[in-house]
């Protein structure tokens, strides 16, 4: 036990660039499916490392489809060794923008949604949960929010690597 304290020290000394190559993984396309209450379709996101692979950058081309609009975004996600977080943010085409907190879980990332304006009190749990089921396939399920309806509806994603 008397390592314990140094062992937990040492594992979370990782700097930008080791957090990044752990997610290796991730470089490459993903064909993706989603569903958010009656809605769904497919999109394309595609992963990179930028900034001298300090940093992962994520980009999402979803055409137009019969239940699903068109957009684009472009995410940055990093790792703050001093907190021993992640940070996920970026802009849609849609106009919309995301601050996101990712903590590190057993399977993937939990995902706490920031606001630059937001009032909105702390969740106690995570907003949205990125789980790696295998090198080739992931699943993102969260957040959950009113609807165009007032219908409380939750995303869930499916993303298989393209080969």
């Amino acid at each position: 036990m008397l390592f314990a304290p140094f062992l937990a020290t040492a594992l979370s000394a990782l700097t930008p660039r080791e957090a990044i190559a752990q997610h290796a993984y991730l470089i490459g396309t993903w064909k993706c499916s989603f569903t958010v209450g009656d809605e769904g379709g497919n999109y394309t996101t595609t992963w990179s490392r930028i900034l001298d692979a300090t940093w992962l950058e994520q980009t999402y081309d979803q055409p137009q489809q019969e239940r699903a609009p068109y957009f684009k975004a472009q995410y940055f996600v990093g790792y703050d060794p001093g907190h021993n977080q992640w940070v996920r943010f970026g802009a849609m085409t849609t106009g919309q923008y995301f601050l996101i907190r990712m903590t590190d879980t057993p399977g993937g990332w939990g995902w706490k949604y920031s606001g630059i304006f937001s009032t909105r009190p702390e969740p106690s749990d995570y907003d949205t949960v990125f789980t790696r089921v295998s090198d080739s396939y992931y699943t993102v399920d969260g957040p959950s929010y009113p609807n165009a309806k007032g219908v409380t509806v939750t995303e869930h994603h499916q993303c298989r690597k393209a080969m």
